[in-house]
């Protein structure tokens, strides 16, 4: 067991006194049936980190994720038309469509007589954290699956800023797909083993988050509160008075995120695990407040 096995296991071990029973009890141990999908696209080398991964793990998987790069499109679905799928190698399926398209199709019709066990979305090629939750194709992917009673994890892998100019590009982040891939099995490992307890609460959803760190060990595994700032933030540059605009990304400042938040503890080294609520609803107690100042009938 390497350093990341043991600081992810005690770091599991909280969590998983912490969850409800969900509705699904697997058998420790057991092969698990994983649709694994993403917004990079199916030959994406993230995706494909994960995948080589859980079938080494002895699980079985069916990919079924976007034909082209869909990243930044949140859980968005095709309204109108058709959507076309195609065969790749075996057990791979590359969709003319969205991330959340792309599950649709899974749980509807090229998986329905045999639904997964559990959605992994990713590894994306850059962080998810912050408020650039809402906008990512990623955990789009994960939230459209847990929204159909799936349970979803998705999980992606930060890029350094400093390493665009170097002759590899984003080295760090590609060297560390595997030992992402890896945590991510343990992950699922580690779940699966709770028996009873269920793989995850209903609509709750994993978001891991990994350390541009290449092949070197993280300094740990944090649960972390999502950050109220945005990771990345758009730069606009307009020619003229009115445009064309030129965006670019940068990364946010993260001198500012809240301690503890997924933002700060990534950019300070961190494995990141933040649990997500598919039921987007603030509950009671927030809104009661709220519907005091509204004149409407109740």
């Amino acid at each position: 067991m390497n350093g990341t096995e043991r600081i992810l296991r005690a770091a599991m071990a909280s969590l998983l006194l912490t969850v409800t029973a969900g509705s699904w009890s697997p058998v420790a141990g057991q092969s698990l049936n994983v649709l694994l999908t993403n917004d990079d696209g199916f030959d994406a080398p993230g995706i494909v980190a994960v995948r080589e991964a859980l079938l080494q793990a002895g699980h079985r998987v069916t990919v079924i994720a976007p034909l082209e790069n869909q990243s930044g499109v949140g859980s968005a679905i095709t309204t109108s038309g058709t959507i076309d799928y195609y065969p790749q190698e075996d057990g791979v399926w590359a969709v003319d469509g969205t991330p959340s398209d792309a599950v649709s199709l899974a749980l509807v019709h090229v998986m329905r007589s045999d639904l997964p066990d559990v959605l992994i979305s990713g590894a994306n090629f850059g962080q998810n954290v912050g408020a650039n939750v809402v906008s990512s194709g990623t955990v789009g992917a994960a939230l459209t699956a847990s929204r159909a009673g799936v349970p979803a994890i998705a999980v992606s892998v930060a890029i350094d800023p400093r390493q665009a100019g170097r002759s590899a590009p984003f080295a760090g982040t590609r060297d560390a797909f595997d030992p992402a891939a890896d945590l991510v099995v343990e992950v699922v490992r580690q779940l699966a083993e709770t028996g009873g307890a269920g793989l995850l609460p209903p609509r709750a959803i994993l978001n891991i988050n990994y350390p541009a760190i290449g092949a070197d060990e993280p300094d740990g595994v944090r649960f972390a509160t999502v950050s109220s700032l945005r990771g990345f933030r758009q730069v606009f540059s307009v020619a003229g008075t009115s445009g064309p605009a030129r965006v670019e990304m940068a990364l946010a400042n993260v001198d500012r995120a809240e301690e503890g938040s997924d933002l700060a503890l990534l950019d300070a080294g961190f494995v990141t695990i933040s649990v997500l609520d598919g039921d987007m609803d603030a509950g009671r107690e927030s809104w009661e407040p709220l519907l005091e100042r509204l004149i409407i009938e109740r």
